[in-house]
Parts: structure tokens; sequence; C-alpha cells
């Protein structure tokens, strides 16, 4: 992964209170140590573990809010890609929190300006939902794939999902 600056300390501490007891008990051991360790391994440990934290907030909001489309940044996007790859264990984690499965479309904001200006809204949105649950919204920054095709990225100089997402 490329360069990446977070405030480790200002959200280290996961919101335990607000956290349903299905997603606090994910274990994320084996995906954890595919994204560090080896040649497959696209973060350092410290930034998976702020990376499954965010991911669990994110899945902690989808839970509250069921009927609201909600928009991950980067690198929580980055997580639940890995977590959608283990396959029988995100279907039956989707199961378990849920009660069904939880459907990921990368092509959100792709469409025309339009559809970019509505993935930008409903970010902010995600924000306003995030920071009434867990407090602040992370300061970090990621820059990788800037300017790919990737489609579950809008292109920006920081390469998150919305530009302004990694602010």
């Amino acid at each position: 992964m490329g360069n990446l600056a977070i405030d480790f300390n200002h959200t280290a501490t996961l919101a335990r209170s607000n956290m349903p007891t299905s997603i606090e008990s994910l274990n994320f051991s084996k995906l954890k140590f595919k994204l560090t360790s080896g040649n497959e391994a696209t973060m350092s440990k410290q930034v998976c573990e702020f990376a499954e934290q965010e991911y669990k907030r994110f899945l902690a909001l989808k839970y509250f809010y069921p009927k609201e489309t909600l928009v991950p940044n980067k690198l929580v996007d980055e997580f639940w890609h890995a977590h959608i790859l283990d396959t029988r264990n995100y279907h039956m984690d989707c199961l378990k929190i849920f009660g069904a499965y939880l459907h990921h479309y990368p092509y959100f904001g792709i469409n025309d300006e339009v559809d970019q200006q509505n993935l930008k809204n409903t970010f902010e949105r995600t924000k306003e939902l995030y920071e009434l649950w867990f407090g602040p919204y992370p300061d970090f920054t990621i820059e990788a794939r800037c300017g790919d095709d990737h489609a579950c990225h809008a292109p920006s100089s920081c390469a998150c999902r919305v530009p302004g997402a990694c602010k």
C-alpha cells in the first residue's frame, strides 16, 4: 500500500458500547495475516488493525441503517474486498449480522457527474452517521491507485472512493 498517515492515537479505541456483538466478535485473524504477511502483503500490521476497526464500524453503520446507502473510504473498501474474497466466511458473517448477504456495488459514482455528486453526498452522509456513533471521522490519507481505472474508486488526488474521502 502507498503512503499512509493516520492519527492512530485519536482513533485507536473502538467504541465498544456502540458495537453490536455480532460484529465485535468477527474473527479476521486469517484475513489480517494474509493482508500483512508474505508476498501478498498490502498493509502493515498497524494499518491492518486500523482497517479492521474501521471496517467493523462501517458494518455497524450498515446494521444500524439497513435501508441507507453508505460509502466506505478506500481503506475500509480494501478490507471489505478482502473479506468478500473469503466467500464462505463472508456469507456466514453476513447472515449472522444482517440475516442476509450484504452486496457490494462497486460502480456507484462512475456513470456521470450527477452520479459522482450523489456519491460525494452519500459519503458525506456516511461520515455524519459515523460521527454520531463513533466520534470524529478519522483523519487519514492514502496515496495509492491514483488515476487508475479501479471500478470501486473515483480517481482523486488521494485515490479514495470520492475526492475528500481521505480528509
